[in-house]
């Protein structure tokens, strides 16, 4: 199975410090560890930090077929501030992945899904390609992870996005923020997802919880799914790791159920080593078969 990652990738700027990340490249990089074959689809700079990015991709065993240069544009980064241990974010706009161009070789590998969020479609060449990708591309699942980030999302953004997803994950904290976009009301959790699912024809909705687990929800009901007691070390990349281990289970076997709880169990791993991409354990591995 064939897994395509369209968005950012970038580099967090930590006391003078690169450190490739970005979701959708986390997620990817996931999907590779999960013995899945892994593309990115973005734009980098023509650039020092651009290159280095193309290695360490490739390092972590994603493709990068479809990783564009940019001669104009810087590859992105995001300094972050630390302020009494509490990060602070500036996103770099004009960057490379604001301008992230259609490439029709795509059509030749028939990918089973494509995985996207909403950064990248801050841009309208981006957000364009996009659109062309899901439109002239047979993908099996289009798979949304709302993902909010200052000033890198608004409401045409996001219901584009619904209006091309099959699958749609979102955390508790987006589950409220969304409400009062979409609908000017503070709903509940089901309430939410009652009508997402109707308004954009969503069969299947994921919403994480951090530690206490996530739910689902499908044909009307909402149901929740324990999470994995661990320690909390670094959060950062437990959400896409989460989402890459529901896509892996999910186009394994089909089970919405049983792929949220490989989710639950991958994020939790990663939520309890430093760092976003950390080598899985033969532990988690066996969670895996």
């Amino acid at each position: 199975m064939k897994i395509l990652s369209f968005g950012e990738v970038l580099f967090d700027i930590i006391e003078e410090k690169e450190y490739l990340g970005g979701a959708p490249l986390n997620f990817i990089a996931h999907i590779a560890q999960c013995g899945l074959s892994g593309y990115m689809y973005s734009k980098v700079g023509d650039d020092d930090l651009g290159n280095l990015a193309l290695e360490k991709m490739r390092e972590l065993r994603v493709s990068t077929q479809f990783v564009q240069q940019d001669e104009q544009h810087p590859t992105g980064t995001v300094n972050v501030t630390l302020t009494d241990g509490q990060p602070e974010y500036t996103i770099q706009r004009s960057v490379a992945y604001d301008f992230i161009r259609y490439d029709s070789e795509v059509y030749k590998h028939h990918f089973d899904l494509i995985y996207f969020g909403s950064l990248a479609q801050r841009s309208d060449l981006s957000q364009i390609t996009l659109k062309t990708l899901v439109e002239q591309n047979q993908f099996k699942h289009v798979f949304y992870d709302v993902n909010l980030r200052a000033e890198g999302y608004n409401r045409n953004i996001i219901t584009h996005s619904m209006e091309m997803c099959t699958i749609l994950k979102l955390n508790d904290g987006e589950v409220m923020v969304l409400s009062d976009l979409l609908f000017q009301h503070s709903l509940s959790m089901k309430k939410f997802c009652a009508y997402v699912s109707e308004q954009f024809g969503i069969g299947l909705i994921l919403i994480t919880a951090g530690e206490k687990g996530s739910y689902i929800y499908r044909h009307g009901v909402l149901e929740f799914i324990t999470g994995d007691k661990v320690k909390v070390v670094d959060t950062v990349g437990a959400g896409d790791a989460f989402s890459a281990g529901f896509v892996y289970k999910f186009l394994k076997t089909g089970n919405a159920l049983a792929a949220s709880k490989t989710a639950n169990s991958l994020g939790a791993f990663v939520a309890s080593r430093q760092g976003a991409i950390p080598i899985y354990s033969e532990e988690v591995k066996r969670t895996l078969i």
